[in-house]
């Protein structure tokens, strides 16, 4: 089995990242198996973005990291 894909069925919560980005290979493959996930019987539309400029992503971690601590 991909190891990618087994860390996703084995770890539910992370609170720790690596300051490296992923590989292209293994993003689009992420990005694939999220096409799976449950989505409220095919009712409840998502939306996936990958980011992968490392500045945006980073400042998108900081504003995320504001919600959270203030709600």
């Amino acid at each position: 089995m991909n190891e990618i894909i087994k860390a996703m069925e084995e770890r539910r919560s992370i609170r720790k990242f690596k300051p490296d980005m992923p590989a292209k290979e293994d993003l689009e493959q992420i990005i694939e198996a999220g096409l799976y996930a449950a989505n409220g019987m095919g009712k409840q539309a998502t939306i996936t973005i990958a980011v992968t400029n490392k500045k945006l992503r980073d400042r998108l971690s900081a504003i995320n990291m504001i919600f959270f601590f203030h709600y």
